[in-house]
């Protein structure tokens, strides 16, 4: 009985639900990585639903408002001071709930970040869009937008493109304090999939890149959310208090005729 105690967690569960779409991913994106980083990489197949729903993410919805929304949504750079703010937050305002949380997003970022930077990356190796198909609708930073050439003419990135760093990182982050406060979980998951779409709207990432992505912050988060709840001192003392308030035991002997 004991022995099937994690397969009984909700958290737990969806983290082993996350973990088989990734497998079901990673298949197709090893098959679309080079086999050898000296060699040119080669186009990939114009008809494969990645590059289809690349074409219609970064070109048929590019419009003057995303223009202006996604670079700024891609770029952490900008968020850093409020993502500090809020993280101190927790710390001063959040007592030991939100204490908890903010310790436990310390090693959830470590931990989505170095998985999919660090180790994954260089596994798969495989090219941005922007390095591999023409006609890329690209944010350059300080040189703004730009249409990439038809055919492929130079270098725009220097890092591996599979999974997103981005999507896993903010999608670990933002589940992971939804869950824990539940009223902001569906603003919280907006943001997640504002960054992580983004990233494709941007021209340096396949939506499997952050598809993928997603699905490993997912189950992070869902990892993390199991042990916050297992031995957060806050959510022990809320457990204890519920197991506690039975409910009384209701009467079924008739009232007292008058």
């Amino acid at each position: 009985m004991k022995s099937n105690l994690l397969f009984q967690s909700a958290p737990l569960r969806a983290a082993l639900v996350c973990a088989a779409l990734v497998a079901a991913l990673v298949a197709p994106a090893a098959a679309l990585s080079p086999g050898d980083a000296t060699a040119a990489p080669s186009a990939p197949d114009s008809t494969s639903l990645d590059v289809r729903a690349f074409r219609l993410l970064n070109g048929d919805a590019v419009n003057p408002v995303f223009d202006k929304v996604m670079p700024f949504a891609t770029d952490f750079d900008r968020w850093r001071i409020a993502v500090i703010l809020i993280w101190c937050a927790l710390v001063i305002f959040g007592r030991t709930r939100g204490r908890w949380a903010a310790l436990m997003l310390i090693p959830i970022i470590a931990a989505s970040d170095q998985l999919s930077a660090s180790v994954m990356k260089p596994i798969f190796e495989r090219m941005r869009p922007c390095e591999v198909i023409g006609n890329v609708h690209l944010w350059l930073g300080a040189e703004g937008w730009i249409t990439t050439p038809a055919e492929v003419a130079r270098s725009y990135k220097n890092s591996f493109s599979f999974p997103s760093s981005h999507a896993t990182n903010i999608t670990a982050s933002m589940l992971f304090l939804g869950l824990v406060y539940r009223r902001w979980l569906a603003p919280l998951l907006a943001v997640a999939l504002l960054v992580s779409f983004s990233r494709i709207y941007t021209g340096v990432h396949w939506p499997s890149d952050v598809l993928t992505g997603m699905l490993i912050g997912a189950a992070i988060a869902a990892i993390a959310y199991y042990l916050f709840k297992r031995f957060s001192p806050a959510d022990r003392h809320e457990a204890a208090c519920g197991r506690d308030a039975a409910p009384a035991p209701i009467s079924k002997e008739p009232p007292p005729a008058r």
